[in-house]
């Protein structure tokens, strides 16, 4: 898939989204680091969601410490910071328009949360036409009361790697696997 365009899509890694206490999310946000830099040196667009929480109390939303992009992976001045108000990326945003104008048909995924806005935006990428490849390593969770976020990650990677659609590739591979 390498030969399309393609372009690097960071969901919603914020500071709110990213415990830099635990060595599981410590370890995704060195690998989304190193996909931004292999992107950035290629010429790949990098791409950033941003989520703005629509529910009250919710703490990703402007002004409060939780809703930057996490400054280790912070996006450059000439990087697209696009805001959204779903799990989906592409919902009421201009993802779509900016990638097709990019020429791009190929989206590397990485992100915040495994569950649910990563979950959805690659399966709506799929839909939108675009090739995936996720990071198996460059996504993850909050822990759930029952499932570890080593298993709720696991099962993701299994099922979206298994997604057929007509036309459309989606690779689970290891963020050392992702070549721009």
């Amino acid at each position: 898939m390498a030969e399309k365009a393609q372009a690097l899509l960071v969901v919603d890694v914020q500071v709110g989204t990213i415990d830099p206490t635990d060595p599981v999310d410590r370890t995704v946000l060195q690998n989304i680091a190193g996909l931004i830099g292999q992107a950035r040196a290629s010429g790949a667009p990098v791409i950033y969601m941003q989520h703005h929480s629509l529910q009250e109390g919710d703490t990703l939303v402007p002004g409060h410490p939780h809703y930057p992009i996490h400054p280790d992976i912070a996006p450059r001045q000439e990087e697209a910071v696009l805001v959204k108000h779903s799990s989906d990326s592409f919902l009421r945003t201009d993802l779509d328009t900016r990638l097709k104008r990019l020429g791009v048909e190929h989206l590397a995924v990485v992100g915040c949360a495994t569950d649910y806005c990563v979950d959805t935006t690659v399966r709506s990428a799929l839909s939108h036409g675009y090739d995936v490849t996720l990071a198996a390593d460059g996504h993850v969770t909050g822990p759930d009361q029952d499932i570890p976020v080593e298993t709720i990650i696991a099962h993701h990677n299994r099922t979206l790697a298994q997604i057929a659609i007509e036309d459309r590739q989606i690779r689970v591979v290891p963020s050392q696997e992702i070549v721009f």
